[in-house]
């Protein structure tokens, strides 16, 4: 636990408030903050870090009768924001492990900071087509926020090296498409996902995205790599029933860079699609389905 929630929690239990009596308190005073967010500041699941969520915090001190600085001095700098500390924590839906400078795209999308949100579930479903391309990967995900104010999400699709371009995305159901930049030379594309409304501190959220594929050669896999712990994943292959592979493995790898360890054969079902089911999958591990068409 950080030293700020450790100092607010030590705070509040002395106040002998509860969370909503100080919560009205800070309505009193034009701050909007939903206990849910005092919670999670206290628990240390997030941290304050925007403009109205730092004067909160200023308003807390009044309110819990610290002196000037108690918490706000005990926020310390802001997380950084570099190449990979945006790589490991702000970066959800990379396909593939590749040495590039995601920073440098993400600051082609007007400086778009990390996200207070965790993937809860995700599924992926890829389609293969006739050609034994793959056509698209259909997306649905549900995501908890963990402080007020979430309203969108960014994406990151990099191309296998056999691809003609990072292809393209779609927005569908309950979210829409906001800025995209792509990168040509590196076949990179980032996409702002926008929710259907704002979400505040442990509400949840779906996102439903199509994944359009520009492939240049057979597909022999597809995977995710988990920036982030994720509760279940589920990742599903449907094949053109006249480009049925003559087998399929799942394999799990430890690292972008670590060996593929074969996990076991996946069987093809009769409507030409095999699945992968992972539970509790780690932050930096990949997972992932792979197939034989001879």
């Amino acid at each position: 636990m950080s030293e700020f929630a450790e100092e607010l929690t030590r705070a509040v239990e002395a106040s002998g408030l509860s969370l909503e009596r100080i919560q009205r308190h800070l309505e009193s005073r034009g701050v909007q903050v939903s206990q849910s967010t005092l919670s999670y500041w206290r628990r240390g699941r997030s941290r304050p870090e925007r403009p109205e969520s730092l004067s909160a915090v200023a308003a807390l001190e009044e309110i819990l009768r610290l002196e000037t600085g108690a918490l706000t001095g005990r926020l310390g700098d802001r997380r950084p924001r570099g190449r990979w500390v945006e790589r490991t924590t702000a970066l959800e839906g990379i396909w593939a492990a590749a040495a590039i400078d995601l920073g440098r795209e993400i600051a082609r999308v007007d400086h778009l900071l990390p996200v207070p949100a965790r993937y809860l579930n995700v599924r992926d479903r890829a389609s293969i087509g006739k050609d034994r391309r793959e056509v698209e990967i259909r997306v649905s995900t549900v995501i908890e926020a963990f402080e007020d104010g979430v309203d969108r999400v960014l994406l990151a699709k990099t191309a296998d090296g056999t691809d003609r371009s990072p292809g393209d995305v779609v927005a569908e159901g309950s979210c829409r498409l906001g800025r995209v930049r792509k990168d040509a030379e590196h076949k990179l594309l980032v996409a702002e996902i926008i929710l259907d409304r704002v979400l505040r501190a442990g509400d949840t959220g779906l996102v439903d995205l199509r994944l359009l594929s520009d492939p240049g050669a057979d597909s022999s896999r597809v995977d995710r790599t988990f920036l982030r712990p994720l509760r279940n994943y589920l990742l599903e292959v449907e094949f053109h029933p006249d480009a049925v592979p003559v087998r399929c493995h799942s394999f799990t790898k430890q690292g972008p860079d670590a060996p593929a360890v074969d996990t076991g054969e996946l069987w093809i079902g009769t409507t030409a699609a095999a699945h992968l089911l992972v539970h509790e999958a780690q932050a930096g591990h990949v997972h992932g389905i792979r197939w034989e068409w001879e």
